[in-house]
């Protein structure tokens, strides 16, 4: 019986901390986490930046998200969009796991733990042949319960 109150009691905990290990593919189209609770209204207290304003087909860029005034965060969801559509590929790295969003392998990144972060940088590669404006959204989370929704990098242009 104690066994079984422990294990409840730790799925639980894990239910509440909504997704430590990152999220899910169902989180793609929205990128609204599960966490049982509303988005933040107010302004998000990370960025997004890129190291550069245009890339080529086939070229890779880096997206960093980072804390404004050294606030931490425990999970991120990252994915480049034409319009509402998940592009390009996103390098594996270590604390981060690959999610295939749409018809997409590894287009977005997400948190791979819910440990406390003040900078996150991926790889991204734009495909072949895309000649479009890109936009990186991420959706952060200060902890389960706190989090800011599709925040807007500066266009990215592959040309």
């Amino acid at each position: 019986m104690r066994a079984f109150a422990v294990a409840l009691f730790s799925g639980l905990v894990a239910l509440a901390a909504g997704y430590g290990g990152g999220a899910p593919e169902g989180a793609c189209g929205d990128m609204v986490p599960q966490h049982h609770t509303p988005p933040q209204t107010s302004e998000s207290p990370y960025t997004i930046s890129v190291n550069k304003n245009s890339v080529r087909p086939k070229e890779k860029v880096y997206v960093t998200l980072s804390s404004k005034q050294g606030d931490t965060f425990k999970g991120f969801f990252i994915q480049a969009r034409v319009g509402d559509t998940a592009v390009g590929k996103f390098d594996a790295a270590a604390g981060v796991k690959l999610v295939n969003c749409g018809n997409g392998v590894a287009s977005a990144a997400t948190h791979e733990n819910s440990k406390e972060k003040t900078k996150v940088t991926v790889a991204w590669e734009a495909p072949p042949e895309l000649s479009e404006t890109v936009i990186f959204t991420v959706t952060t989370a200060k902890d389960g319960g706190t989090f800011w929704v599709a925040q807007k990098a500066a266009p990215l242009r592959v040309q």
